[in-house]
């Protein structure tokens, strides 16, 4: 099989992320014979890290494990504290705590559940085009050799910049928010908490601040901005820590820059849906995306079930399963284009009066 130039399966995943390896995870479960295909293994996605207590109920629930230990930072737990527009006023939600993760590390196990379960996963190798949709067939590379993988079902989880969502929606342009995070080693009255920080003149969004192991993030969610604005606004954010909070950051130990969906929802056509990033599942007003990306290829796995036991085509399936999703997070986006500095103001003031 490792060697052929063809190959058959029942489902074929494209992309080994949490939203990929979750989906492979269940339909292998199931009975299906399933194959994940992943590019980069080595690679650790640009990534926060953390987990909200809802997810990580979801994720136990599922795996019937906890997530062991050695895929957390230090701190493991997080609260987190809002900070307002003018940095003075901030809102801890002290009962609230977000688990930080090694977000390489939880991938891997993530797929090591996967191939336990029966999934077979191809390392090293690229989706290249579809052949074909009835069959579906998929054109691959793996160690420079050109592969033809047929399958019932394709779950695209190749992230935001899917090539299998481009080949889905040839003509269909899609928004995308720059990330930008930066490992530094600092000195400060750091607590343990995720910071948030709010204000309009930074960024729509947001910018924070995670303690990681030995080293301080500083991110910065960035709608609408191009990477030459954002690099400036980034500064400004660091200048203002250092004189509002008085961190002072030492020594910068590598850079990140990446993007996420911004505002688009895209489920799939015909045999063929799109999780995670690759379908648009992600909060736009938090950046919040492993949450979405479980909930989405759960209800792919669910969906494949009822397509190979129904008529329907699989989209139609997974549309129906995640419209209440998708409304969500139209919702949530409509929200974070709208806000002012004043309701972020209020919002912070919302937060300490209630949790404080």
């Amino acid at each position: 099989m490792e060697t052929g130039t063809s190959a058959d399966f029942d489902v074929v995943v494209v992309g080994g992320g949490p939203s990929g390896a979750l989906s492979a995870l269940k339909c292998a479960e199931l009975g299906f014979k399933v194959l994940i295909l992943e590019r980069e293994p080595g690679r650790s996605k640009p990534c926060g890290g953390l987990l909200t207590p809802s997810c990580k109920s979801v994720l136990s629930e599922l795996l019937r494990m906890e997530i062991p230990s050695d895929l957390m930072c230090s701190p493991a737990f997080l609260k987190v504290l809002y900070v307002s527009p003018n940095f003075k006023e901030r809102g801890c939600m002290k009962n609230f705590r977000l688990l930080n993760l090694r977000r390489g590390l939880f991938d891997k196990w993530l797929r090591g559940l996967a191939a336990e379960a029966g999934a077979n996963i191809w390392y090293r190798t690229s989706f290249i085009k579809l052949a074909g949709l009835e069959p579906i067939q998929i054109i691959a590379r793996r160690d420079n050799q050109t592969i033809k993988v047929r399958a019932r079902y394709l779950i695209g989880a190749d992230g935001v910049y899917s090539r299998v969502r481009s080949q889905l929606y040839p003509n269909k342009k899609v928004e995308t928010a720059l990330v930008l995070q930066e490992y530094w080693r600092a000195d400060g009255n750091f607590e343990d908490c995720f910071y948030v920080f709010l204000r309009g003149e930074l960024t729509s969004a947001y910018s924070y601040v995670i303690p990681k192991d030995a080293l301080i993030v500083v991110g910065f969610f960035a709608p609408k901005m191009n990477y030459t604005t954002l690099k400036a606004r980034v500064e400004i954010f660091k200048k203002l820590l250092r004189e509002e909070l008085h961190f002072e950051l030492h020594s910068l130990k590598r850079r990140e820059v990446w993007a996420v969906p911004y505002g688009f929802i895209l489920e799939g056509v015909g045999n063929i849906v799109l999780v995670g990033d690759a379908g648009g599942f992600c909060n736009t007003l938090t950046g919040e995306g492993i949450k979405y990306a479980l909930e989405s290829a759960l209800a792919a796995a669910k969906s494949v079930r009822e397509a190979a036991s129904s008529k329907e085509n699989l989209a139609s399936l997974y549309r129906e399963k995640v419209i209440e999703l998708s409304s969500f997070l139209k919702k949530v986006h409509q929200l974070a284009t709208s806000l002012t500095d004043e309701d972020r103001r209020q919002f912070v003031n919302f937060v300490c009066a209630k949790h404080c």
